[in-house]
């Protein structure tokens, strides 16, 4: 196939350009600022219309949406990014006879959460359940993505390697980690199912856990003894929270804590059947590394 993958140069759309190459697709990034033969320049700030996004997708089989901002600014709002331009792609795909979509959502979006990042993302899933019988779509919403060269990821295990744990309210938020091989494992196995139907799919590890545990095994993993563990009152995290309400640098506002004390873990039968094998374990990730 060729497969337009919009946001290949963020973490998730690097693995994915990657896994789906050795898996024998064509694949096009698309990125702001194209540097590699085979990519083409796509600005989700700008492209907001159908007819930006027609000439991109001449002789595309698939489109591959991974593009994500966990804050909304002035440079990147999130009204734009999340749900304008994906409708306008979407659109463009089903004009183009574009026949594969994969929209990469978020675990949660469905629960009635009324921040900017989730209510924003509804409507793009919606409008891919509105496309005719004659186009496949997939919705992941993955729970806490990991890979080694992931931000959060580097900074949980920084967390866990200190011999002292601040735990947030205790640390007790529910999570549900999954390796970012699965997820590009996931979309590999869709695409190359001939027979794949249109579905949505929490995208989870293994099990369950919540901030502590994970940091407690990362630790584990990481060959330390086992850490002291100092809870932070919620008052003084919801303070926190507020003041990185003016900080866009901050990745903790009051949104991103509304969607952390959620939770965010599911059943993990659909995504199991997905990648035709269990997915991975957060009790087993860096030590595969």
């Amino acid at each position: 196939m060729k497969i337009l993958v919009c946001g290949a140069t963020g973490f998730v759309g690097r693995h994915l350009t990657a896994a789906l190459r050795t898996a024998g697709h064509t694949v096009i990034r698309g990125v702001r600022k194209p540097s590699q033969p085979d990519d083409i320049a796509v600005d989700y700030c700008q492209d907001t219309t159908k007819a930006a996004w027609l000439p991109k997708l001449v002789g595309v089989d698939a489109v591959v949406n991974a593009v994500g901002v966990l804050r909304d600014s002035a440079k990147q709002p999130m009204t734009m990014v999340l749900e304008q331009t994906p409708l306008a792609l979407f659109a463009a795909c089903q004009e183009a006879g574009v026949k594969h979509i994969v929209q990469i959502s978020a675990l949660g979006v469905d629960q009635g959460i009324e921040t900017t990042y989730f209510k924003t993302r509804r409507a793009p899933e919606a409008a891919l359940h509105k496309l005719p019988d004659t186009m496949r779509w997939l919705i992941l919403r993955p729970s806490v993505i990991y890979g080694d060269d992931g931000a959060g990821a580097k900074l949980f295990r920084m967390q866990a390697a200190l011999p002292v744990h601040c735990l947030p309210a205790g640390g007790r938020q529910r999570l549900q980690p999954v390796h970012i091989d699965d997820i590009a494992a996931a979309i590999n196995a869709w695409l190359a199912d001939r027979d794949a139907r249109s579905q949505t799919v929490a995208a989870v590890g293994l099990e369950a856990t919540d901030m502590r545990g994970m940091l407690d095994s990362y630790r584990q993993q990481l060959h330390h003894t086992t850490a002291l563990h100092i809870d932070i009152p919620y008052a003084l995290v919801a303070l926190s929270a507020k003041i990185g309400d003016v900080i866009p640098a901050s990745p903790l506002c009051s949104d991103t804590l509304t969607m952390l004390n959620a939770g965010s873990s599911a059943d993990v039968t659909a995504f199991t059947q997905l990648l035709g094998r269990l997915p991975r374990s957060y009790q087993t990730f860096i030590e595969k590394e």
